[in-house]
């Protein structure tokens, strides 16, 4: 129903029809409400409905709603959950029907069931558990991040007065406060902003002229103006004058300045040490943890849970295991080299995706700290062959591999450790007395990783080898990585006689992000590359004396081009390069 083009009179009768009345508390679940003169336009829901939505969403969002004498929003509570999914014992759960239960956690992570939804809606932070024919299928820790409360006046004529918003911490103590003051005709005239943490002020005003969009003032704990702030357009032109105490401009920057840094409601405790089940937790929480890597000093609290992970999972330090795919890229989907996944026997991991032309197979070993120390990543071909099954027929149920000789006879291996080391063999699966699959696997390309670690556990240095590949020949590239484990600051390409072919170091002066140098096998320098910022380069040909013969703006190598021209590269990047390179050659 397009409310705007109806009446106030008809939008207020029409909310009398079906029994809404001021001053009593209804339910909006993530609804962004009417900007026409703030009446309600969708229907109100339960608590408990509001709880249920969204399930494979980040967060769930719940507003509790109150209604003034005419039926506009006179105020809006809204409360913020994360949708966490967990890893927990699920045998806790055993003795629970089918159905949604709610439980808080005391110090001791003992469980207490709660009897409704309304009620886990009143706690901090809950678990929801759904089991369905006896089986845990979702385990979620839901925690508050999030609360704010509106409240409106309005004119005569039903627009917006004022809309006075703050932000509450989880004793509902206001954190930040907004005062937005608007005209008769709807148009923002005055914003203040207090943060009443720090008790910054930040008064904006708006001038609507041709020059000037609004001004604003900030105004320090002592009530003295610290800055003044010319915003000309809404595109973002911007003047801010920093001062002093006695009003003299110390600074101008074309960037709008910031009093208050939204930051989300802290977890309790023993909710916060709960591990997430990155298998089934949303990417946009997998990665939020992983940025703690790249923009938190103290990641002591993300190692821990990362390392509480690796033992719910029963990975144990020093071991070796097959892993499941797709293999977590590095910095997107993968902390520090912590494993967040179940490990996998050799069969299991083998025979993954059984319908999928390529596929690969990850073995990987975690040392004393949890953390990844090698990660070996074959990537194979899978091709459906058809052959006599006459020859299978005295095989009972089960899989077996083969190996086939120069005439394409099948010799049989004592099993799939025999098998993965040959660059190509026949798997066959029989089930239920019937051949179920032939498959025929071939070996495209093979890496291997290795990782040093420095003391904040941050990854130090990696250590790429390419063992096989059809599209290059093998080589090693050995990168070291910047005090946070994200960035390479040096990068050095040998060949397989471990003689080095391509340098990379970072400089990061004026417009340069760093240096690139490639030698011949003797040693002698061909290139010098400035690699600027955005990509642009400077690519000096060098001759056997070091003198620059010419230059050109393409990095890559006119005489001999290859996958890693452009340094540094980062390993989950190059294999892929690979692999895309073998497919347009194919």
């Amino acid at each position: 129903m397009q409310k705007e083009n109806l009446s106030d009179d008809i939008i207020i009768n029409q909310l009398k029809a079906q029994g809404i009345k001021p001053h009593i508390t209804y339910i909006h679940s993530d609804y962004n409400y009417s900007k026409y003169k703030n009446f309600p336009t969708q229907p109100f829901i339960t608590l408990a409905e509001a709880e249920k939505i969204n399930p494979n969403s980040p967060d769930n969002i719940i507003q509790i709603i109150e209604l003034d004498d005419n039926y506009q929003y006179k105020s809006i509570l809204e409360k913020d959950r994360d949708l966490i999914d967990i890893l927990f014992p699920i045998a806790m759960f055993d003795d629970y029907p089918d159905g949604e239960h709610f439980f808080t956690l005391d110090e001791k992570y003992q469980l207490h069931h709660l009897n409704s939804a309304e009620e886990a809606l009143a706690q901090d932070c809950y678990l929801k558990v759904i089991i369905q024919q006896g089986k845990v299928i979702k385990m979620q820790k839901r925690p508050l991040t999030y609360i704010n409360k509106n409240i409106f006046t309005y004119w005569p004529n039903g627009n917006i007065q004022t809309d006075i918003s703050e932000k509450l911490d989880l004793n509902n103590k206001p954190l930040v406060r907004y005062e937005i003051e608007n005209d008769q005709t709807g148009k923002r005239i005055k914003m203040l902003k207090h943060n009443l943490v720090t008790n910054y002020k930040a008064v904006m005003t708006y001038l609507y002229t041709n020059d000037v969009y609004s001004i604003m003032d900030i105004f320090n704990e002592k009530g003295v103006k610290v800055n003044h702030t010319i915003i000309h357009d809404k595109t973002g032109n911007v003047e801010s004058q920093y001062l002093d105490e006695s009003g003299n401009i110390v600074k101008t920057t074309n960037s709008e300045p910031e009093i208050f840094y939204d930051q989300d409601l802290p977890q309790p405790a023993i909710y916060q040490s709960i591990p997430m089940d990155f298998k089934r937790a949303h990417h946009f929480h997998i990665s939020n943890f992983i940025q703690q890597m790249a923009f938190n000093k103290d990641t002591t609290l993300a190692d821990q849970e990362a390392i509480t992970r690796a033992k719910f999972l029963g990975i144990k330090p020093n071991s070796s295991y097959y892993h499941p795919t797709p293999f977590p890229k590095w910095a997107e989907e993968r902390y520090k080299n912590y494993p967040h996944q179940f490990a996998m026997s050799l069969s299991e991991a083998e025979f993954q995706y059984p319908k999928e032309e390529y596929v690969d197979l990850v073995k990987v070993t975690v040392g004393d700290n949890y953390q990844y120390q090698t990660i070996s990543m074959e990537k194979w071909q899978q091709v459906p062959l058809s052959l006599p099954i006459e020859q299978f027929k005295s095989l009972e149920n089960g899989s077996y591999f083969f190996s086939l000789d120069d005439k394409g006879q099948l010799i049989p291996l004592d099993g799939i450790e025999q098998a993965i080391l040959l660059p190509r063999y026949v798997r066959v699966e029989k089930v239920m007395g019937k051949i179920d699959s032939i498959l025929q696997k071939t070996r495209i390309q093979k890496t291997l990783q290795q990782y040093e670690y420095s003391d904040s556990n941050q990854m130090y240095k990696q250590i790429l080898k390419v063992l096989e590949s059809p599209v290059m020949p093998s080589i090693t590239i050995e990168t070291i990585y910047d005090d946070i484990g994200l960035y390479a600051v040096s990068q050095t390409i040998k060949d397989n006689e471990n003689r080095k072919i391509a340098v990379f170091s970072k400089v990061q002066k004026d417009r340069i992000y760093g240096v690139i140098e490639r030698f011949t096998p003797d040693g002698v320098k061909t290139n010098h590359i400035i690699r600027y910022y955005g990509n642009d380069v400077e690519n000096q040909y060098l001759d056997n004396e070091g003198n620059i013969k010419f230059t050109t703006r393409d990095i890559k190598n006119k005489n001999n081009p290859q996958l890693y021209d452009m340094l540094p590269v980062y390993s989950d990047e190059f294999i892929g390069l690979m692999f895309n390179k073998f497919l347009d050659n194919k």
